[in-house]
Order: structure tokens, then sequence, then C-alpha cells
């Protein structure tokens, strides 16, 4: 099962109480189903809770039986067949039988507990949302412009989410979506997603937590690289002051932290200072080996 499916269950078993928040749950559902006017009112879903819980509300609400059928590709298409029943539903939420439904009527979601419930219908019939592991994406697909419109603006203007959705044109549809992470865990939570919210959140975590792991090894990598690049150099200066004038041509101290340097190539800096007769601090260890290579330029 995807996880967009396992969202779409979750927010279909979450209880709508309210009468006016289950009003505006079967609007956003109906709204959003592509089919909503006089001609047609219809769902079409490959997932059967969906299909089954449109026929529900808008028998609970409206007071019509739509037909539920099942196409041989695993379809489910959920219908309300007559002209006098089509006449019913739109009445119901407050529209002219005559001039159809491509704006969404405001007078529907009354309270601000019913934004929820319309949300959440809204999603059930037109919304998506990726597997975390393989990216951060929700989205709602709207066939018309005006009322793509004013689903964006019930998501902007819902203070509850705070969030600026992005809008796209995808053939002949509207594209609604998100694509961070935060705004995606706050529509999943308002929904009452929250299952699949704490899902996300443990996903995102992991990816940080492993690319924080691997920011450092790559860190670490790299700065062994370098200190073995400098270590490389520093036995090279070494080795060619030993086969011209000799290691005791250096001063004693340099002499020390050169035998130890060749004997020790992988050693750090600060491990280098720490093994001296007197320790030194790793810039003084740095320093010395520096005037060593310069020694080792000047015979040269």
């Amino acid at each position: 099962m995807s996880f967009s499916a396992e969202v779409k269950n979750e927010i279909l078993s979450v209880e709508t109480e309210n009468e006016c928040c289950r009003h505006a749950f079967a609007y956003g559902m109906m709204l959003f189903s592509r089919a909503f006017s006089s001609l047609d009112i219809s769902l079409l879903t490959e997932h059967g809770g969906i299909a089954e819980k449109y026929c529900e509300m808008v028998k609970n609400i409206c007071g019509v039986t739509p037909k539920l059928l099942k196409s041989d590709a695993g379809k489910y298409k959920a219908e309300v067949k007559t002209q006098e029943d089509r006449n019913k539903v739109l009445e119901t939420f407050g529209y002219d039988k005559k001039t159809g439904a491509l704006r969404l009527n405001w007078s529907n979601i009354t309270d601000e507990c019913c934004k929820n419930a319309f949300l959440r219908g809204a999603f059930l019939s037109c919304g998506t949302v990726n597997d975390p592991k393989k990216g951060y994406h929700l989205e709602f697909v709207v066939p018309y412009m005006n009322l793509s419109r004013d689903l964006t603006h019930f998501i902007k203007d819902y203070d509850e989410l705070g969030i600026e959705p992005k809008t796209v044109r995808r053939n002949s549809n509207y594209v609604i979506y998100f694509k961070d992470s935060e705004s995606i865990e706050d529509i999943l939570t308002v929904m009452g997603a929250v299952n699949s919210c704490l899902e996300l959140m443990g996903v995102k975590m992991y990816k940080d937590m492993r690319n924080n792991v691997n920011r450092k090894l790559n860190f670490e990598s790299a700065n062994f690289d370098k200190t073995i690049d400098a270590a490389a150099r520093q036995i090279d200066a070494i080795e060619h002051i030993k086969n011209t004038v000799g290691l005791f041509y250096l001063s004693d101290e340099l002499r020390e932290i050169a035998v130890l340097r060749t004997e020790n190539p992988d050693m750090s800096l600060r491990e280098l200072g720490s093994n001296l007769s007197t320790p030194i601090s790793r810039s003084g260890v740095n320093h010395r080996l520096q005037k060593i290579c310069d020694i080792a330029q000047s015979i040269k």
C-alpha cells in the first residue's frame, strides 16, 4: 500500500462529530470530485473506502443514494443518477441548478472547526502525497481554474496552517502543491492524519541524521587526505635532507620531529606534538615541520 493510500485510510477513520463539520466534509469531497454540476455528480477513484464514504456522506447530508459500481480495471464510480437527485444535491450546498458549481461556496464552511473537515474531504477526492522516503510532495489536482484559486485562497487564509501553497498548470489541470516537509506535516495534522505525520517526521529525522553522519565522514575523510598529503611532503623533505647533508644538519628539536614524522606518517600534528620529549602544541609542530620543508627547499 502506498503512503498516500495510508494517509487516506487514516483520514477516513477520523470521526466527524459536529453536523456542520459533516456537511463541510461532504462538500469538500463532492466539490473536488471532478464532476459536480447539474449534468454530472460523481466520483471516480481506485480507493474503495473513499467511494463508500462518498456514498455515505451524500446519503446522510443530501438524502440521496448514489449508485456505486466497480469496473473490471478495479476503479470505483459513485454517481448520482437522476436529474432530480442532482438538483437536490446542488440545492443542499446552495447552488443554482442552472449555473453549476465551479466556485467555492464559503457558506458551507460555517465555523473554524469545519475547515479541517472540508480539507479532509477535498484531499480524499483530489489529493495525493509522496512517500517521504522518496521525497516531500503533497498536492491537490483541480480541473477548474477558478476553483483551484479558491482552494489556494482557502489554504493561504487558514490561520492554523500559515503556509503559502505553490501552483502550476499540468496538462489540463491546476495543481496546488507543497514541497517542504514542514508544510506537509501541518496539512496532515489538521486533516487528522497524525500517525502519517509522525511517520513523515521519523523519516525526516532519519534522513537528517544520515546526512549529518555523511557530512562528518566526508569532512573527516577530507581532513585525513590532507594529513596524508602533508605528511608525504614533509617526509620527502626529511629524506632529501637525510640523503644530502644528513639529519645532523638540523637542530636537535628539528631532528627529533623529523625522526618522529618519518616513523609515524599517519600521525596528526597534535599526536606528533604530544609524543615529543617536550610536548608542544599542534601549531608548534606545524611550525617546525614547515622549517624542515624550507631547509630542504633551500638545499635543493
